[in-house]
């Protein structure tokens, strides 16, 4: 079982761990130092280790017109976690504190492409696929939009 932190301090090494998780996962599209410390100071950063060293991250922000609703920004999984259960048990655990902060709804969106993900979203963590957005990212780059009430954790 994983465990889970919330980050609130910036540290330098800690910071390099993340944008380094980002990287293997989403390459350039990944979030970099700009991108991570907004999220730490006023999002939600959420991280899991194994035997001390960082191996997983999520972040969240508030949705501003609902806000008993966030959207999960990314997931990213060290790949040597992968395919262990580690990566699905901190997400579910994200999601439970999520709740615990009265926060109702979670949203996402995956590359539609993305078969190994939307199991885990749908199969394993009771995502239900909302809609297709074309282009959300720019020509060619269209994303399924995936929810998940809370309540029902």
């Amino acid at each position: 079982m994983s465990n889970i932190e919330r980050i609130q301090t910036v540290e330098q090494a800690l910071l390099q761990r993340l944008v380094q998780l980002e990287r293997e996962a989403f390459g350039l599209g990944g979030l970099n130092e700009w991108h991570l410390v907004p999220f730490i100071r006023h999002g939600r950063v959420y991280v899991t280790r194994k035997n001390q060293e960082v191996i997983g991250m999520v972040q969240y922000m508030l949705d501003w017109d609902n806000p008993r609703k966030a959207y999960m920004m990314g997931v990213s999984i060290a790949k040597e976690a992968h395919g262990q259960g580690l990566g699905t048990d901190f997400i579910k655990k994200s999601l439970q504190v999520l709740a615990n902060e009265n926060i109702e709804e979670v949203e996402l969106t995956v590359d539609p492409a993305n078969v190994t993900a939307i199991r885990v979203y749908e199969g394993k963590l009771g995502f239900v696929a909302q809609e297709v957005r074309p282009n959300e990212y720019g020509q060619g780059e269209n994303r399924l939009v995936m929810t998940i009430s809370l309540g029902k954790l």
